[in-house]
């Protein structure tokens, strides 16, 4: 692996990562630090577009916001893991704004959890050990 200041630039090649965020913005910035460490990733502003997606790809791994218009980030992964097949194995990362949705979101099927702001290199690292993992 190639390190560059904190981040390891290829820690995530070839990892498909789907971004759920409704924030424009954020969506953004993970998906450059996602797509920095070597991350294919696809953004989605809603649990429903990102049903939808799922509909055609299967990422390795999935990162979304807890706080989601609509359908929110725990009925989209209990949608996730009550699929057929196996969808249901897709690791998943939740973020949130609040730091007692912790142990809500790990308890609903998240292997992972980041309050804002998000350490960018906490947040690869833990991508890449859920998606080798998977």
């Amino acid at each position: 692996m190639t390190r560059s200041g904190f981040f390891c630039v290829d820690s995530l090649k070839g990892v498909h990562v789907l971004v759920v965020n409704d924030d424009a913005v954020a969506r953004e910035l993970l998906t450059a630090v996602l797509q920095y460490c070597g991350a294919l990733v696809l953004t989605a502003p809603s649990a429903a577009e990102a049903l939808g997606m799922l509909k055609l790809v299967k990422p390795d791994a999935i990162v979304t916001k807890l706080e989601l218009p609509g359908d929110d980030g725990y009925a989209l992964i209990s949608t996730v893991r009550t699929a057929a097949g196996d969808e249901g194995s897709i690791p998943a990362v939740a973020l949130s704004h609040a730091k007692d949705e912790r142990e809500r979101a790990l308890a609903h099927g998240f292997q992972a959890f980041f309050t804002w702001p998000v350490n960018p290199w906490e947040l690869s690292r833990t991508v890449s050990s859920l998606a080798v993992t998977a």
